[in-house]
């Protein structure tokens, strides 16, 4: 076998423990899992085996791997080179894929928030880390916003219509003067209690408790009025 100009006797080897182990080539290589082909260029020194099938040479012929390479330490160091190459390469296309993988989640999270600007979506404002959570107050309609919708009772087939309240758009007025147009659920509520405390992040809101205005701090409330429709929002 001549491997860059490298002289061995490995293919004698293999040949000579086929055959005294009673092998054909097509049973040995069902033995090591590879085609009949390959072995038979292992034989005919037109090729040569990596090291995982030479261990595996090694065990199923009996032939120590010292025996089997002998003094042939520039073939073993040709073959172990070629091994730190494909593990080099591997590593490179690790790194590769790995780049490849983080630039297209940051592709990915960039069109995320460019997409969540663009619409102020709620989900977007919730997982915002530029966003600041904030508490604000809002009036609400003189009525519970509802709907009539049928509502079943015990699994039965018997329905009763009955009301459902609806959330609610309105005005929330922020400690720091701002405010914006928020979409919050509050529940039923009287008139007594027609202002509420919101709890939100941009435009997700995470809370809406029911109060009185005389629970709204004074800085806030002078700016609230007491009608629902001043603030172009129609029940």
């Amino acid at each position: 076998m001549n491997i860059g100009g490298v002289k061995t006797n490995l293919s004698e080897k293999i040949k000579d423990g086929r055959k005294k182990s009673n092998f054909t080539q097509q049973e040995l290589a069902d033995r090591l899992h590879v085609t009949r082909q390959a072995l038979s260029k292992w034989e005919n020194d037109q090729s040569y085996p990596n090291l995982d099938i030479l261990v595996n040479i090694s065990k199923v012929l009996h032939i120590s791997l010292n025996e089997l390479l002998g003094e042939e330490n520039k073939m073993v160091k040709q073959i172990s080179d070629d091994v730190r190459s494909k593990h080099k390469y591997m590593k490179y296309l690790y790194i590769v894929s790995g780049a490849f993988v983080l630039s297209l989640l940051i592709s990915c999270a960039m069109l995320f928030f460019a997409y969540g600007e663009e619409t102020h979506s709620v989900a977007f404002d919730r997982f915002n880390p530029s966003l600041k959570t904030e508490q604000g107050y809002a009036i609400l309609p003189k009525k519970t916003p509802s709907q009539i919708i049928k509502n079943n009772y015990n699994k039965k087939d018997y329905r009763k219509y009955v009301n459902h309240p609806e959330k609610i758009y309105s005005y929330v007025h922020d400690a720091d003067g701002k405010g914006e147009y928020l979409n919050f659920a509050t529940g039923f509520y009287d008139a007594n209690h027609r202002w509420a405390k919101v709890v939100h992040k941009g435009s997700y809101v995470s809370k809406a408790e029911l109060i009185s205005k005389d629970e709204i701090p004074s800085n806030i409330r002078k700016n609230i009025s007491d009608s629902y429709e001043n603030y172009g929002v129609k029940n």
